[in-house]
């Protein structure tokens, strides 16, 4: 019942068409268009907040793994210009120490009496009483130092605090200026990964609002392919259509099913893509506002070659050249003359209650003037290791800057293109959507078949695709501009010194 219902419509519509086509011109197009996307793109269901493009950069500088591991780097770095303080500064110590020992060296000269009599001659015409005088007190003076095998070993307790200093001022200044400037190479090091962070997330924020358009593009492309099947298998019935036009309408549908799901798996890893770049579980709830600032501003490409040359990549690798240098000074320095000082001052005892004692204290003091005069030729080795390292490196940093270049004028001539792709498509959408009404129209009338029409939706939803595809593009080519010439891609390309021309200011 319901089918003869449709057919009859079907017939009656056919009918007026032939009888009154001025009429259906104005017949409203049974195909649907793809309605502008929402406020709100879900990405990941569950609840949470609307994050725009400003939220969602502002929690990957905070959250982002990749960069909080390179900030953490810099607490590294103090320490090692802690390290290199430590070349200027004295070193104090607080020994303790006890040894025993037996030492019978100062007994194994006969000067000293051996253990036995000490020699002592008296001068040739002396009286006899003095030369009796001399053999007693050798005798005497002898039994003091008892034979070598007989001084018994002995104990000492020491308490001693003491310094060394070593002064060598080309040594001190080349480490503290490496560390220095290896602190200043990480903050332009950490500043290229902040970029490359935006960067990252702004292409993923963009990605998920190209999915979400691109599932509703093929909704309403399946919506009006399932409007097509059901008018060509009413028009087979009736005998105005093929069967070969209702199985290409058919095939058409069960083709674009899998698409749209393809299209929905898309947009969910797009989701988990951000969350993991914002720190976050990457099946976490998400949703993102539907923000695509489009900037159209023309562009100088001297002034952006030259802003590249600043960038933070460069900046840090010219540091590292200068801490090389500071380095090979540092290693010259060991052939150079230096000075040490070294003293100590503490007390010594027999005994542990007595090592504090009056009279027990002692000191010692001491200044050396340190000439290298040969060292196997180690320092020698290493200040030609380094020269030559600051070679490469400098040759390393030309190339870099050249490959900068290169990238920029890349970027600038894909971005112009883009712009020109997006104006262009933009005006093919339109012109498809018209010749697509028309079409729907001349059907009606019966004047062409399923497939024409199927022609104009299938143009209708390449144009579509074409749009979001190039918007897309545009907005990634924007922000990997700004990265390239070293400012945030956040930054408006208007806040950027000279880069946009006064005309489009």
């Amino acid at each position: 019942m319901r089918t003869d219902v449709r057919l009859l419509m079907v017939a009656l519509a056919l009918v007026m068409a032939a009888v009154a086509p001025a009429r259906a011109q104005e017949s409203t197009p049974v195909f649907t268009r793809s309605e502008p996307l929402g406020p709100v793109v879900e990405t990941r269901p569950g609840q949470g907040e609307v994050l725009d493009l400003t939220a969602c950069v502002a929690e990957a500088l905070t959250g982002n793994d990749r960069l909080l591991a390179e900030r953490l780097r810099m607490g590294e770095l103090e320490g090692l210009q802690r390290q290199a303080l430590s070349t200027g500064l004295p070193t104090l110590d607080l020994v303790g120490s006890w040894n025993r020992s037996r030492d019978p060296s100062f007994a194994l000269n006969d000067i000293f009496g051996g253990g036995g009599g000490f020699d002592l001659s008296a001068p040739p015409g002396a009286d006899p009483w003095f030369s009796e005088w001399l053999d007693d007190f050798g005798s005497a003076f002898g039994s003091l130092v008892p034979p070598p095998g007989e001084i018994p070993a002995q104990t000492f307790w020491n308490a001693n605090l003491e310094m060394h200093w070593e002064l060598n001022p080309v040594k001190i200044m080349g480490a503290t200026g490496a560390a220095r400037l290896s602190i200043d190479q990480q903050v332009s090091a950490t500043t290229a990964v902040e970029h490359e962070t935006v960067e990252a997330t702004v292409a993923a924020y963009f990605s998920i609002i190209r999915a979400a358009e691109n599932i509703q593009a093929i909704r309403a492309r399946l919506a009006n392919e399932s409007e097509l099947l059901e008018i060509t298998s009413l028009r087979y019935e009736m005998g105005l259509a093929t069967r070969l036009d209702t199985l290409q309408a058919a095939v058409t549908v069960a083709n674009t099913r899998p698409e749209l799901a393809v299209a929905q798996a898309r947009l969910r890893n797009e989701g988990s893509r951000l969350n993991a770049l914002l720190g976050r579980r990457p099946e976490a709830p998400l949703k993102v506002a539907n923000d695509q600032p489009i900037e159209m501003d023309s562009l100088r490409e001297e002034a952006a070659l030259r802003l590249a040359q600043q960038r933070p990549e460069l900046m840090a690798t010219q540091l590292f050249v200068d801490i090389l240098g500071k380095n090979k000074q540092a290693q010259k320095s060991e052939l150079l003359p230096y000075m040490t000082l070294d003293g100590a001052y503490g007390y010594v005892g027999r005994e542990v209650d007595s090592v504090f004692d009056d009279g027990h204290d002692s000191w010692r003091a001491a200044v050396a003037l340190n000439v290298p005069v040969f060292d196997g030729l180690l320092y020698r080795g290493q200040v030609k290791e380094t020269a030559a390292r600051i070679r490469r490196t400098e040759a390393e940093l030309t190339g870099r800057r050249r490959d900068v270049q290169v990238e920029v004028l890349g970027i600038l001539a894909n971005l112009a293109m883009a712009r020109e792709v997006l104006g262009a498509v933009q005006l093919n959408l339109e012109r498809s959507e018209e010749v697509l009404d028309e079409s729907l129209l001349m059907m009606q009338l019966g004047k062409i078949n399923y497939v024409d029409v199927l022609v104009s939706e299938s143009n209708r939803a390449t144009a579509r695709s074409n749009v979001i595809i190039s918007r897309y593009e545009v907005l990634t080519l924007t922000a990997a501009l700004k990265r390239a010439i070293g400012f945030s891609p956040m930054t408006p390309l208007r806040d950027i010194p000279g880069l946009v021309t006064e005309e489009t200011r």
